[in-house]
């Protein structure tokens, strides 16, 4: 290194002491009864409060690989918020994450399947405005913008339902269409009438009015039978949200009176028409508060990501990913080269706040500070270190079709190394187990590990296989 490089770095190092890479600490520091704590900047120690009223808006987004710690981050600041505000939560809950916790936190879980979602019910609206509704989803789900002459006849046999049938349901919807002999328009809409699935054609259980006003709610959609059913009961229910938002006065009241999560529901935080897009530019002055969780950003459409008021970045491995979110926060190549190197619980912060601001919006949080212990396994992967939440991890071999007894015996593995694991060990076990190595494969890149060393922890465990075979040979011809 040069005089020159030698002045230059010293002096980099200077600025960097004088000016940090975090917001002023007034801008953070809160009173508990005002703000959410969630954690301590990483370079001055400071206490981050999430305090609305000096951002910009009261909505969040949250990005993050599985394991990172999302749902964990959501559930702290659920259970604050709660506690500071008396505020309700309704959380769309795609992949069964919430629920447990949701019951030990004495909240409601709603099942869908054995509750029931009647999605014709007016829920308070005129019937015009129901219908609009209602063609809305339809249109997002069913792509109606390449079938123009079925969304007319869609439109036109609810009309008539609704004119005819006291209490229609989609059930009485797709029989107009078949009297009609509109064939092709009914089998659309019965995607959402799968033979023992009848639940959005029977009356509801849910009292809609009352959900916005009940603590803490969780609606499990992960038991539905398909992609399209969870989404046309999170726009529904989205729907008649926003609507409840609007008919409420404009509040001037200290608080969020209602947060509501949407957690990798990718088909409906996409499409600007959903929604999920009306909430996040309009609840700010109804104290409506949006959190969206997402492990790919790009699932995100850009008009949440560009009116968030702040946003959660988390452990993220893929380029693609880094880069889509680097180039909407605009930070600098410190912080995203931090972001390549979290851990579980480790995040970038980026607050747009009310108040002008000189400093860094985005700034580097040492560990989200929750209300229990952020229980991590470690897995060594040749030079990598994959680190998940102990039951992300065990949702995730549920998920992948492990038995209760075979995912407990991972965990005893788990438990031997104190919470640390060769991945080779995993993959030896999952082939015990009867896995593929391609399902294997699979299991490896969701934990986010690298492909180089998918092949390298393969290439180990045939290794030990053929090692162990030696010596099992060995010990027979020593018995002879």
């Amino acid at each position: 290194m040069d005089l020159n490089e030698h002045l230059t770095s010293q002096m980099a190092q200077r600025l960097f002491v004088t000016h940090p890479p975090e917001p002023r600490p007034s801008l953070l520091l809160s009173s508990p009864t005002e703000g959410i704590y969630v954690g301590k900047t990483r370079w001055l120690n400071v206490p981050v409060f999430w305090d609305y009223h000096k951002l910009i808006n009261s909505h969040i987004a949250i990005v993050g690989i599985t394991g990172a710690g999302k749902s964990y981050l959501v559930k702290t600041f659920l259970t604050r918020a709660a506690l500071v505000w008396n505020s309700n939560a309704i959380i769309l809950d795609w992949t069964g994450e919430y629920n447990k916790w949701v019951r030990q936190a004495g909240g409601r879980v709603i099942t869908l399947g054995r509750e029931s979602l009647n999605l014709l019910d007016l829920a308070g609206l005129k019937v015009a405005e129901r219908i609009k509704q209602i063609m809305s989803a339809f249109e997002i789900l069913l792509d109606l913008h390449n079938f123009p002459d079925e969304r007319y006849e869609i439109e036109e046999a609810l009309e008539e339902v609704y004119e005819k049938v006291k209490k229609p349901t989609l059930a009485d919807l797709v029989s107009v269409l078949e009297k009609k002999k509109k064939k092709h328009s009914a089998r659309l809409l019965k995607t959402f009438l799968v033979e023992g699935s009848d639940f959005f054609s029977r009356e509801s259980t849910l009292e809609l009015e009352k959900l916005a006003e009940s603590g803490l709610v969780c609606i499990d959609l992960h038991s539905l039978p398909t992609e399209e059913m969870r989404s046309l009961t999170g726009l529904t229910i989205l729907q008649f949200l926003k609507e409840k938002m609007r008919r409420e006065e404009l509040k001037e009241a200290k608080g969020i009176k209602l947060f509501v999560v949407v957690d990798e529901a990718w088909k409906i935080a996409s499409d600007e028409r959903s929604d999920v897009i009306t909430i996040v530019r309009e609840g700010r002055k109804y104290n409506f508060s949006l959190i969206v969780a997402s492990q790919n950003p790009t699932d995100m459409h850009k008009t949440i990501i560009s009116n968030v008021g702040t946003m959660f970045v988390l452990r993220l491995v893929l380029r693609e990913y880094k880069d889509y979110i680097r180039n909407s926060l605009n930070y600098s190549q410190y912080i995203d080269d931090a972001i390549s190197g979290f851990g579980v619980g480790d995040a970038a912060v980026n607050m747009i706040f009310s108040e002008r601001s000189e400093r860094a919006h985005t700034f580097l949080l040492d560990k989200i500070d929750g209300e229990e212990p952020l229980f991590v396994y470690t897995i060594k992967v040749g030079k990598m270190t994959i680190e998940v939440e102990r039951e992300q991890f065990s949702r995730m071999l549920f998920e992948l079709g492990l038995t209760d007894e075979q995912i407990n015996l991972v965990k005893v593995e788990f438990e031997r190394g104190d919470g640390v694991l060769e991945a080779s060990a995993i993959v030896t076990l999952l082939e015990k187990f009867g896995y593929s190595h391609t399902s294997i494969m699979t299991f490896l890149r969701q934990l986010g590990v690298e492909e180089k060393f998918i092949v390298e922890v393969f290439s180990l465990t045939r290794r030990r296989r053929a090692t162990k075979g030696v010596v099992d040979l060995k010990l027979k011809e020593g018995e002879e």
